[in-house]
């Protein structure tokens, strides 16, 4: 078979290609240059400078192209949007893509991802990959024109790259690109390659289909949990259920009875069982009674949450993130002074896939299978807690059943990893529901006072911001917390677009024991509830509908005001809504700018006389800057509009004791299929705008729009979430 492979043409030179040509063993590699491969030998591991040359690309003889996707598939599209990228540039009919999932390595890292890691997160990985894709393709594109030219003897700039061939229109001849892939493989690589202009485009903006359906069809996907290796054991896992708890004692011998259990494994705050297969390892969990040491923040509660975070926004002396104009001033001169709280409690991430990882540890190799979205922080990790140099670690990349963050954390790939190596064995370690919700890297509870200062036309004039919240970055990126200043606390506020004067944010860290991590838009899923609130709050007051009301804000900024126009228009906003008998009927909108795009959404809410209501509609706008796949855009506005709905309606983890009280979806409630409202989705790009992220910005403006909608329904406004824990009910 005749294969041309390409690699990133980033940091490339010529002298560079020919080394790797010759390591390749004849297929044309563009990407690390040999010394760098040599000085990065410890990244790739024990299989020397070759490891380094992982292919971007390969074309095959029969003209199939197959593009290497870096970054991790939970759903969100990757591996039909990037190949999309290197199929407009190098002009290939959409059948003849595929895609496959390279090994890691630093090659690997997501130019998006602001701590350069081989992680998937903050919906940047078109936003980071998309000039580096285009340049794949169109190189690629160039080599085949090159080696066409060369076998007709004709100058390159006589030929053109079109559906999957290189034609020489002067003489009507044309060669299919599995036909010259052997030979472009031998051609230098150019240094500089020209990119189509936008007008050009016949497949970027396109919803075209995904190239991992089938595969998730047929079952041939293969997920965390679908791993199966030869003499594996499947482990069942139990922690002390207060999270900084650790294991005392507890006797196997119970576990050991049940039929199918191998052994039991004790780690520093959890015991684990090994079987056959997954129900006898529980089983056996179920059988025993271990006792735990559960440490002094076993008393820790809701109210001693509470008086935590009322103590962070009622401390003057709590640092600032964010400042500008004269606050002070602006409040002692202001005729009308407003003070607004608003809380959001810790969710859980609760990933249809349960928590997982495969592990075989052995000397000097190391293997972890599992549904990751970071190879950086499963490689540091198991190199800690084993002790081992990170080049013995190799992580095998799966589907995944879900992410939302929570697949960043490498705490289930160290269990497995310890627990391998004291069996000797391969272990898939498979947490049960219960310890999935009790044991996860929660979203923050936060809390945030909002002292507002009005005008004589009810527009704001100052706002002193006062934010109490736990830190992720204290655990994840400790470096990056200076004199107590966690600077993600800021999103939302910092880049708010509203034309107020004068804003100062302080905002304390909330340090409680309470284990937090990054959740689907990270703090703006909770900071956007609390800003576009307060700006609903006043629109309210003023008497103003909350578009009208922003426009008066955004007047300076066009972008903005076209978002604005656009939900007008796609929610019918100026239409009354059809009167009901006893039924109370209203819109409430927010708009979200983060990750690079801007959203707005309207909901629209009937309310009956005990307060029951239904979420009836969702309109949408997305304005992404460029389009890359229009069709996963619009899914990615839908399932984050519902997860937002499902969190802002009934999401919240509760403590009591220490540990959390939810354990399953009997108390980890989502909306079911009859309850999820009519959604209508546009999709929007802006002229010369880069790039943004899809998957997080969809969700922060539900819960505001949906409160707003039933504070003009009602009335009364909420100012905490979940919204149906002080209502009287949520009815279809």
């Amino acid at each position: 078979m005749n294969v041309m492979t390409l690699a990133s043409p980033h940091t490339l030179s010529r002298r560079g290609a020919v080394a790797a040509l010759a390591l390749a063993g004849g297929g044309l590699v563009l990407g690390v240059p040999l010394a760098r491969a040599q000085a990065q030998k410890k990244n790739f591991g024990p299989g020397g400078p070759a490891e380094a040359f992982q292919y971007w690309l390969a074309i095959d003889s029969g003209g199939i192209v197959t593009v290497g996707v870096h970054l991790a598939e939970m759903g969100q599209g990757v591996t039909t949007a990037l190949p999309q990228l290197v199929a407009e540039e190098l002009n290939v009919p959409w059948a003849d893509v595929r895609f496959t999932f390279p090994p890691n390595g630093k090659v690997y890292y997501n130019r998006g991802y602001g701590p350069f890691q081989e992680s998937t997160g903050g919906s940047s990985t078109i936003r980071g990959q998309f000039q580096m894709f285009r340049e794949i393709g169109a190189t690629a594109r160039e080599m085949l024109k090159a080696a066409a030219a060369q076998e007709w003897k004709v100058s390159v700039a006589e030929v053109t790259a079109d559906q999957g061939r290189v034609v020489h229109a002067a003489s009507g001849r044309s060669l299919g690109y599995g036909a010259l892939a052997e030979a472009a493989s031998r051609m230098a690589p150019p240094t500089d390659v020209p990119l189509k202009p936008k007008e050009q485009w016949t497949l970027l903006g396109k919803p075209l289909p995904r190239l991992d359906t089938s595969a998730k069809v047929d079952g041939s996907a293969q997920f965390g949990t679908d791993v199966m290796l030869q003499g594996m054991l499947v482990g069942a896992i139990r922690m002390c259920p207060v999270f900084t708890g650790k294991l005392k004692s507890v006797d196997p011998a119970p576990a050991l009875a049940v039929n199918g259990v191998a052994q039991v494994v004790t780690l520093d705050n959890a015991v684990v069982v090994l079987g056959s297969g997954y129900w006898p390892a529980h089983k056996g969990l179920q059988a025993l009674a271990p006792e735990w040491d559960l440490g002094p923040r076993a008393g820790y509660d809701m109210a001693a949450l509470k008086a935590d975070l009322d103590a962070g926004v009622n401390n003057p002396t709590a640092p600032i993130l964010h400042s500008k104009g004269d606050v002070d001033g602006a409040l002692q001169s202001a005729k009308t002074k407003l003070t607004f709280d608003y809380d959001a409690p810790y969710l859980a991430h609760a990933c249809m896939e349960p928590m997982n990882a495969t592990a075989f540890v052995r000397a000097g190799a190391i293997d972890i299978w599992m549904p990751g979205q970071s190879h950086t922080n499963v490689i540091d990790g198991v190199a800690a807690a084993l002790q081992v140099d990170a080049s013995i670690i190799r992580v095998h990349r799966t589907f995944m059943g879900g992410g939302f963050g929570r697949r960043g954390e490498a705490d289930v790939a160290v269990q497995a990893a310890l627990v391998s190596k004291a069996v000797g064995v391969p272990v898939k370690l498979i947490w049960s529901r219960e310890e999935d919700i009790r044991h996860d890297y929660y979203r923050p509870a936060a809390k945030m006072r909002f002292t507002v200062a009005l005008d004589e036309a009810g527009l704001p004039t100052a706002m002193d911001i006062a934010s109490a919240c736990p830190s992720m970055a204290l655990r994840r990126f400790p470096r990056s917390v200076k004199d107590g200043k966690d600077m993600s606390h800021v999103s939302g506020i910092a880049e708010s677009p509203y034309a107020v004067a004068a804003l100062r944010m302080r905002s304390a860290i909330v340090d409680n024991g309470v284990p937090v991590g990054y959740w689907r838009a990270v703090n703006h899923s909770q900071n956007l509830f609390f800003r576009e609130s307060v700006i609903n709050d006043l629109a309210m007051r003023a008497g103003a509908d909350p578009i009208a009301y922003r426009r008066k804000l955004l007047a300076d900024q066009p972008r903005f005001l076209a978002l604005l126009d656009a939900i007008e228009d796609l929610s019918d906003y100026k239409t009354p809504l059809t009167a009901k008998p006893g039924v109370r009927r209203a819109r409430g909108m927010a708009l979200n700018n983060s990750h690079g795009s801007l959203c707005a959404q309207v909901a629209e809410v009937s309310v009956v006389a005990d307060n029951a209501f239904t979420v009836d509609r969702v309109s949408c706008v997305i304005d992404v800057g460029v389009v890359v796949n229009s069709g996963i855009v619009a899914a990615q506005m839908e399932s984050s509009i519902l997860d937002g709905l499902s969190a802002a309606l009934f999401g919240e983890i509760t403590l009591a004791h220490g540990a959390a009280v939810e354990g399953n979806f009997d108390r980890v409630r989502f909306l079911k299929l009859a309850e999820a409202p009519d959604v209508h989705v546009v999709v929007r790009e802006w002229p010369g705008a880069n790039p943004g992220g899809v998957g997080e910005p969809g969700l922060p403006p539900i819960a505001p729009a949906v409160t707003d909608a039933l504070a003009r329904a009602t009335g009364q406004r909420l100012r905490a979430l979940p919204i149906v824990k002080q209502t009287a009910g949520f009815s279809v």
